[in-house]
């Protein structure tokens, strides 16, 4: 196939719960699984998410892990999503979701431990911006440690009509400059193959 008769996965900003309905289905489960496990293993208690959706970590930490005693900030660009998640967790104060993009100034009243960033980083194109934006929100928070997941470079049930948008190739190199990086692969059908999850945390 050339390579100009294919088309990229769009990339949406603004969208419903039915348009992300595959994140909340047993085969995605085990993304979010993994992160919140990290979460649990070890000790952070004040979290921030960026590109919450409707929040599915904290269920996870909840309801499966049991894991109850943190403070918990999430915001997405997109209204839906945050209205369930308010709903949802209203009668835990601990727990708050707003409708908000990132490039907005924000305060939290907890220490920030973690710092969320799944599947939103691959939003930004150009390398050298994604790096200002993600060390802006760390310094910003005066955090240290954070989670990100994105699509694999390499697939396996990829299908070749699309463009795959992917940043692990190359797009977050910076992250080796400052802190250390562990990888979780996780090889998901769900997503047309593997995700990656970087466990970063700021050097000593």
């Amino acid at each position: 196939m050339h390579e100009d008769a294919r088309s990229e996965v769009p990339l949406r900003e603004n969208y419903t719960m039915e348009d992300m309905s595959y994140l909340d289905s047993a085969q995605a489960y085990p993304l979010f699984e993994k992160q919140a496990r990290l979460i649990k293993e070890k000790g952070y208690r004040g979290i921030i998410d960026v590109g919450c959706r409707h929040g599915p970590i904290n269920k996870i930490l909840h309801d499966d892990l049991d894991y109850k005693d943190y403070s918990y900030f999430g915001f997405d660009t997109s209204d839906e999503p945050i209205d369930i998640a308010t709903e949802t967790w209203k009668n835990h104060p601990n727990i708050n979701y707003k409708v908000m993009s990132w490039i907005e100034t924000f305060n939290v009243d907890f220490k920030v431990d973690v710092i969320i960033f799944s599947g939103v980083l691959l939003y930004i194109k150009d390398v050298l911006l994604r790096e200002d934006l993600f060390e802006d929100i760390m310094f910003r928070n005066r955090c240290t440690n954070a989670i990100i997941a994105e699509p694999y470079h390499h697939q396996r049930h990829w299908d070749e009509r699309l463009i795959l948008q992917s940043i692990t190739e190359n797009g977050l190199d910076f992250l080796n400059e400052n802190y250390t990086v562990d990888h979780h692969y996780l090889d998901l059908p769900v997503f047309a193959g593997k995700r990656v999850i970087y466990d970063v945390s700021a050097r000593p």
